[in-house]
Formats: structure tokens, sequence, C-alpha cells
């Protein structure tokens, strides 16, 4: 266990006995974990609403940004950036819907929707050159962000990426036959952890006051969650023809016991962009950034190093 993993378990544990409650001990947590990462949350206006983000403020050559998945938020990076030791700029956003931006149900959430907004806060941020991070949905959104505007990155990585699909997952068939949809229908303590079991082959040791705002959370964001989902899937599935035309270094990290994009889909993405690098996570499922932060930092770094000599 590292040292800032233990420091955070402590750290509930004393504020536990303060009288916070599940969701303010969680807002603190989630604050802490961001400042031992060397990251400070910022905002910026832009003409669709409000985008919340982290950012070091390390000088570098190397700058990533880091886009995470459907339900996710700048904060599930935490223990992935602070492995880098300051060696790059880190962006990390919030994607509208998600987190602290901008998420007015009656936005537009589809894939190409959102890919275009992460260009507007780049644009607005004056980003370029860059290594576009995307894990899960995010990836997708990398996907078809690099399509349209390749150049303005290094290289792309892409972690337990959606955007294509060679073998249908358990988590695709759990939704398929569920009245409620389980990834985000979370008002029980056992839809929480059936999406965990789904989402992680070996969860993290998360306190049960954590669970509770995690729990808490999900299920106010309940109606918002549901537009999200069903406008990914208008066009999540069908970036084959964006994939094989790509012409830019690309990672792609795969958790070996991912259920939620099938392991047999790194294959399809590796064999579609031409020149990529897969990497196989042993024992891991679909969030190595929670499940095996040192692994994902270090095969990342690898990768930058190659291209950057």
């Amino acid at each position: 266990m590292s040292i800032q993993k233990l420091i955070f378990i402590i750290l509930v544990g004393i504020l536990s006995f303060t009288g916070f409650s599940a969701t303010k001990l969680y807002d603190v947590a989630m604050a802490y974990e961001r400042y031992s990462a060397g990251l400070e949350t910022k905002s910026i206006a832009l003409e669709f609403g409000e985008i919340v983000y982290a950012e070091n403020d390390v000088k570098s050559d190397v700058t990533l940004v880091l886009v995470h998945g459907f339900g996710g938020n700048k904060d599930t990076w935490n223990w992935v950036v602070p492995k880098w030791n300051d060696k790059y700029h880190v962006v990390v956003i919030d994607l509208p819907g998600h987190g602290e931006s901008v998420s007015k149900k009656t936005l537009d959430y589809t894939i190409t929707t959102q890919a275009e907004r992460l260009y507007k806060f780049l644009e607005a941020k004056k980003l370029k050159d860059l290594y576009l991070v995307g894990h899960s949905m995010g990836g997708a959104i990398a996907l078809r962000f690099a399509g349209n505007h390749v150049d303005k990155l290094k290289a792309l990585i892409l972690i337990d990426s959606m955007g294509m699909e060679q073998t249908k997952s358990d988590g695709v068939k759990l939704v398929e036959k569920s009245d409620k949809n389980p990834l985000y229908d979370v008002c029980t303590k056992e839809r929480l952890q059936t999406l965990l079991d789904y989402s992680m082959h070996k969860p993290p040791y998360i306190p049960d006051i954590i669970k509770d705002a995690l729990l808490e959370e999900k299920c106010s964001r309940r109606d918002l969650e549901k537009v999200l989902y069903e406008d990914m899937y208008k066009d999540v599935c069908c970036l084959n023809d964006i994939a094989k035309g790509l012409d830019i270094p690309t990672l792609i990290l795969w958790g070996e016991k991912d259920r939620m994009t099938h392991i047999d889909n790194a294959a399809l993405f590796h064999d579609t962009i031409k020149g990529s690098q897969l990497v196989i996570f042993k024992e891991t499922g679909h969030v190595p950034i929670l499940e095996h932060p040192e692994q994902t930092a270090e095969a990342i770094e690898k990768f930058i190093k190659q291209r950057d000599k």
C-alpha cells in the first residue's frame, strides 16, 4: 500500500469522528488527494457552460490531458498523477455532465459533442502537442478527438476504451437483462457493490463512509446519468473508421479481467490502429487507474520516453 493511500485511510478514519457527513468527508478526502498529487482545481467559462479541471504547475515539454470515463470525474486520476513525480504538466478535466462542470440535462452528451467541447477547452487553454489520455468513455472521446484534431496531439493513450467492440462484455449483458440500468440506477448498497464488482477485478479498500458518499452521489445523479448514458450510446459504437485512419503514436492499456469492455476489444483496437502498442495488465479489471495506478503510470511513462528521446 502506498503512503498516499495509507494517509487517505487514516484521514478518513480521523474525520469520521468529527461529525462530518459522508459527502463532506468525501469532498475533504478528494481535496487532500488532489493536493497530494500537486493538482489545483480551476475553472473556465466556455460558450456551453463552465468547465472545472485540475492542473499542476509543472513546467515540462510534455503535457498530458486526462479524460475520465462515464460517471467518473477528475478525481479518478488522483492516484496516478503522483507516480510521475512532477515530471509532466498534467491537466485533468471534469467532462460536461460530470464532476463540478456544467451538468444541464438539456445539453447534448454524445461522444461527438463531448469531443468538440474538449477541443474548445484545449483551445481556450492554448494547449497543443499533448498526450491525450482517455479511459473507457473518455477513450472514445479521445479517439473521436484524434480523428478530428490529430494536429493537436503528440500521441494518444487509450485505457480500456469504448468505441469499438469485438466481443460483448459481462457488463453489457448485465445491462441488457436488467430492468433498471445498473450503471446509473444505483440507489442501494447492493447495486453500488454490483457496480464496483463489475468495474474492478480487485477493488482497492474503500471505507464504508466513503461508500455511503459514493452511493448518495450516484443516486442523486440518476436522472442526469440516464441522459448521459443514452446520449453516449447514440454514437459510441462505431469509431472503427476513425481508428483505421489514425496515423499517430498510440498506446493501448487494458485490464485482462475487464468485465465492462471485453479484453477481446483490446486486440481489435491494436489491430485497427496501425503502429499501436498494446499492454495488458494481469489480474486487473476495467479501471487500472484505481486498481494498479503504479503500473498504469509506469506504462505511460515508458511510452512517453520512447516518443521523447
